[in-house]
């Protein structure tokens, strides 16, 4: 199998441009015979003539033209390399994972700075729920999670981004859950690997509340338009409340402090040092 240098590759593109062992062997500041020997090696690794001999010229081969065709962008793209990772570049591609608060806070806040002052990283940012997050941030598929915490394992570590707190969504003119009125609706919440559906759970627990059903929606907007037909309950952040009123959606809400905290961290593997990760934090903190 071959395994091209580089050396050779550098020296075989300078023949080809220079038209000659001599002028190459002066483009690349060394003698003549260091480049016809590497030719030589080239040649006799890929198994095909990449020049004919004459008259002491050399006339490229039609394997030869197709091999430069391959292998020019490859050594102009190591040449870049020393400019493209200079020391006061900040190059990575950085893989964010967050909650729908997220977006609609610190994210949308300050994301558009933090790319302006960092062109060269390549972002990728998707939308989670909360534990989903947690298991791509052990799985190495992300690199950071702005998820419900704090988190509590060995190999993650947060630190804290913002509260959110969580509201009761219920019914129009009510000021007050009763049980006799849960009873008789519908509890409308997102999947298991939601934080907050887990901490709804709990509290409908403790408080002997017993919904008709819990539907699982996975989404704000359909689960408002199940509350604007007035029966129902759900338990919603407050930016998402704060959006849906923007949209003219009128919510009867009452704050839920007995439900634990549910505070937003950042989140990350504990062995996993980043110079990029410590930046994006700190631009993010709100």
């Amino acid at each position: 199998m071959y395994h091209p240098k580089l050396s050779q590759l550098r020296f075989f593109c300078a023949i080809v441009e220079m038209g000659s062992i001599a002028a190459a062997a002066d483009k690349m500041h060394c003698v003549a015979s260091n480049i016809t020997m590497r030719l030589k090696e080239l040649e006799n690794d890929i198994g095909h003539p990449l020049f004919t001999r004459e008259n002491k010229s050399l006339i490229i081969t039609p394997a030869g033209r197709k091999f430069y065709q391959d292998v020019k962008p490859l050594v102009e793209k190591c040449d870049e390399l020393p400019s493209l990772w200079a020391q006061n570049k900040q190059r990575a591609i950085f893989k964010i994972g967050a909650l729908d608060v997220a977006f609609l806070t610190c994210i949308y806040q300050k994301l558009p700075q933090f790319i302006k002052n960092y062109p060269d990283i390549d972002l990728s940012l998707i939308k989670g729920s909360s534990f989903a997050l947690e298991r791509m941030v052990l799985e190495q598929a992300i690199d950071l999670a702005v998820t419900d915490g704090p988190v509590q394992t060995t190999q993650l570590q947060s630190v804290f981004a913002f509260h959110q707190p969580l509201y009761l969504v219920m019914p129009q003119g009510m000021k007050k859950e009763r049980a006799d009125i849960i009873k008789k609706s519908n509890f409308y919440l997102f999947n298991r690997d939601c934080f907050y559906r887990q901490r709804v759970e709990v509290w409908l627990e403790q408080k002997g509340y017993q919904p008709r059903s819990i539907q699982t929606i996975e989404s704000y907007d359909v689960i408002t338009a199940c509350l604007d037909l007035g029966n129902g309950f759900s338990c919603m952040p407050e930016s998402i409340i704060r959006q849906l009123r923007k949209q003219g959606h009128v919510l009867n809400v009452r704050p839920m402090p007995e439900i634990g905290p549910t505070d937003v961290y950042f989140v990350w593997r504990k062995t996993a040092a980043s110079e990029i990760r410590e930046k994006f934090i700190s631009m993010m903190k709100i």
